[in-house]
């Protein structure tokens, strides 16, 4: 199984680097775009600061699309050609500076993406009702982060997409579990994510990303 982690953006490069460095043993990696629609580093500089120092590792840079124009998801599908990047596009929360653009769709992102042989995907929240996700997964999107998972049961019925769908496990711990109360999707208590990683590999699923905000520790500590 593939295990990516989520690279949390940070303001100061030498703080970049140390987190980059102490999840080395992941698979790959994860970098949000100006989550909550606050300012941030931009997910690029932190993929070419990865790319420089792995060269074969996977590496997912989201990008919000409130924010963008069809030419910037262009320059960016060339960027991402260019470092071997994969974008996973999403509408994302409303901006807290600046008016929205926000008329271009997941889809018509990701085709343009494509166009230029950039692997490309999209969200899918598993908080929709069943048939919502299963027209969301007959797009051409090459995978899916899968928000607000719950577990194997919330995928169900959805295995024919198992090779496409990257679950997004949230891990609580003592030091996090603080900051986690203010956020909606769900959560596993870090004791119990080895056994629901056997379990998801064990029904098909091939890759996981796992974030743990707010207690790098965790992550770096972790062995599967």
């Amino acid at each position: 199984m593939e295990l990516l982690a989520e690279v949390h953006p940070k303001t100061k490069i030498e703080k970049i680097k140390k987190e980059i460095q102490d999840l080395s043993s992941f698979d790959g990696f994860n970098i949000p775009d100006s989550p909550l629609g606050l300012p941030s580093v931009k997910p690029t500089s932190i993929a070419a600061l990865i790319r420089e120092k792995y060269e074969h590792k996977r590496i997912i840079i989201n990008q919000r699309l409130l924010d963008v124009n069809e030419l910037y998801v262009h320059s960016l599908s060339l960027t991402a050609k260019a470092f071997n990047l994969n974008i996973a596009f999403t509408k994302g929360d409303k901006p807290k500076i600046g008016k929205e653009v926000g008329y271009l769709s997941s889809e018509e992102a990701v085709n343009i993406a494509k166009g230029y042989g950039v692997s490309s995907g999209m969200m899918i929240s598993l908080r929709k009702n069943r048939s919502e996700i299963l027209a969301r997964l007959e797009s051409n999107a090459d995978f899916y982060l899968a928000l607000h998972f719950s577990g194997v049961e919330s995928i169900k019925g959805l295995e024919e997409s198992f090779q496409k769908i990257i679950p997004y496990i949230i891990v609580k711990t003592e030091k996090n579990k603080e900051i986690l109360s203010n956020i909606s999707q769900p959560s596993f208590e870090g004791s119990k994510v080895r056994d629901l990683l056997y379990e998801l590999e064990s029904v098909g699923i091939k890759s996981v990303l796992i974030s743990s905000p707010g207690d790098l520790n965790y992550l770096a500590n972790f062995k599967f």
